[in-house]
């Protein structure tokens, strides 16, 4: 279960409605670092992932690529026009009803249950708790807040949210990048994250899947990187190169970690 999800997504939400009921007008219309969003279609698209998870009967907009990324395009597009306040309102809503429904999903009798999400994979329904804290922190992080966004940093709750957000990733990463993944991945590359969290894994290719175990016993070619990082560079916002340090053969997990790209 991701009762640990479902902890980080509360926190992360109240510090967003904080920061929402701060914003200024020319906060809210300023660009944010998610390309061709504002700060007001960042908030937007947090609360349309909340009511797609609260509502089943919510009607999605058309989207004939097939990808999530172009979902939350469009989500975003058709609540543009709005005014801070009614974004700010649908937010507050929604982020409510969300989380009333992601600790509903940890229940024995849904948290098992599966969701197929576009190009994203399947995953189990406890697992959404764990995609809305990594939603949040790195929207928050990366795209609104400074230094890489327009609206001056505040305090986030890392701690609370951190290993949330790496699990959604790495249960992730087989699904989104898997087929990209499996030509590179000649031989096991291990990932220790440092910092925020102290975790380790190994990415290894068993039978045609490639998969990803946690464990401290890393294999020769490994890549160590701050937590807080790896949500840059594991959704390619930034270079893995910068924040990267590599131990083995640097070419071989050059080659793994130039393919991996999580939504």
């Amino acid at each position: 279960m991701s009762h640990a999800g479902v902890t980080g997504a509360r926190a992360l939400v109240a510090t967003t409605l904080t920061l929402v009921d701060d914003l200024t007008p020319e906060q809210w219309a300023a660009d944010a670092a998610c390309h061709g969003w504002r700060v007001q279609d960042v908030v937007t698209h947090l609360g349309f992932f909340f009511n797609f998870i609260a509502d089943p009967g919510l009607v999605l907009p058309d989207n004939p690529s097939g990808t999530s990324e172009r979902l939350n395009d469009a989500g975003v597009r058709e609540r543009a026009a709005w005014a801070p306040e009614q974004a700010a309102a649908y937010y507050r809503e929604q982020s409510a009803a969300g989380l009333a429904a992601l600790e509903a999903l940890q229940g024995d009798d849904l948290r098992d249950q599966t969701l197929p999400m576009l190009d994203l994979g399947t995953y189990r329904m406890a697992q959404l708790a764990d995609a809305v804290a990594f939603d949040h922190l790195v929207h928050l992080s990366s795209d609104v807040l400074a230094p890489y966004g327009p609206v001056p940093a505040i305090e986030l709750p890392v701690a609370a949210a951190i290993d949330p957000a790496v699990d959604w990733m790495v249960a992730g990463l087989p699904q989104m990048c898997g087929t990209a993944l499996r030509p590179a991945l000649t031989r096991p590359v291990g990932l220790r994250l440092t910092g925020a969290t102290e975790r380790s894994f190994v990415l290894v290719v068993e039978g045609d899947a490639v998969v990803v175990h946690e464990t401290d016993d890393l294999p020769a070619d490994v890549a160590t990187s701050a937590a807080t990082d790896f949500l840059r560079w594991g959704t390619t916002r930034t270079a893995w190169r910068s924040a990267v340090t590599v131990a083995g053969d640097h070419a071989h997990v050059a080659a793994v970690l130039d393919r991996v790209d999580v939504v």
